[in-house]
């Protein structure tokens, strides 16, 4: 299907323009199933973020960070978390969801990885999962800066960190982790 979008796209855009050259780099069925599980992945991750929030706030639950700080006598700090820190706790659980789902996904669909022997699937989950840590990282940190610093929505928030991450875990992907050479170390 994607070759007959780009035929088409090809027939409206010569190859040799700079539209056609675009068309050639990015419409590719790899970049194009990324986006299309990235997008399914942002879904799952803000659907699981929004119900454990909710979930949370419904069961008074102030979070993780709001119980360290108190716990370590920081309770001025907490000033600074006047809402709570349940947001960061059901963003850490939409990340597991979204990484299990995202891991699957990309093995299958995206990177053609087909490799299910233990050493290559453990090195492959692993290397996800630690660069899937990397922009876990980034996103907890951006979004506490855009909630917490900022007072930013925290959907707006949460869509512009997801696009900063599918761009970072699509790079740390395709460079490190689902290498096409692996398909014939065993099926």
């Amino acid at each position: 299907m994607i070759e007959k979008i780009r035929d088409l796209l090809f027939k409206i855009f010569k190859k040799e323009t700079f539209i056609g050259k675009l068309i050639d780099k990015f419409f590719t069925k790899e970049i194009v199933s990324y986006v299309f599980f990235g997008v399914l992945t942002t879904v799952v991750n803000l659907i699981t973020f929004f119900l454990f929030k909710k979930l949370f706030i419904q069961i008074g639950w102030d979070g993780i960070l709001n119980s360290l700080l108190t716990s370590v006598g920081w309770e001025k700090a907490l000033n600074f978390l006047s809402d709570g820190s349940e947001y960061l706790d059901a963003n850490t659980i939409a990340w597991v969801a979204g990484v299990l789902f995202a891991f699957f996904t990309n093995k299958l669909f995206v990177f053609e990885s087909k490799s299910w022997a233990p050493a290559v699937a453990l090195k492959e989950f692993v290397g996800f999962v630690g660069a899937r840590l990397l922009s876990f990282i980034a996103e907890s940190v951006l979004m506490f800066l855009m909630v917490t610093v900022l007072s930013m929505n925290e959907l707006i928030a949460k869509i512009i960190v997801a696009v900063v991450v599918i761009i970072m875990n699509y790079v740390f992907s395709k460079l490190f982790i689902f290498k096409s050479n692996n398909t014939a170390e065993g099926k």
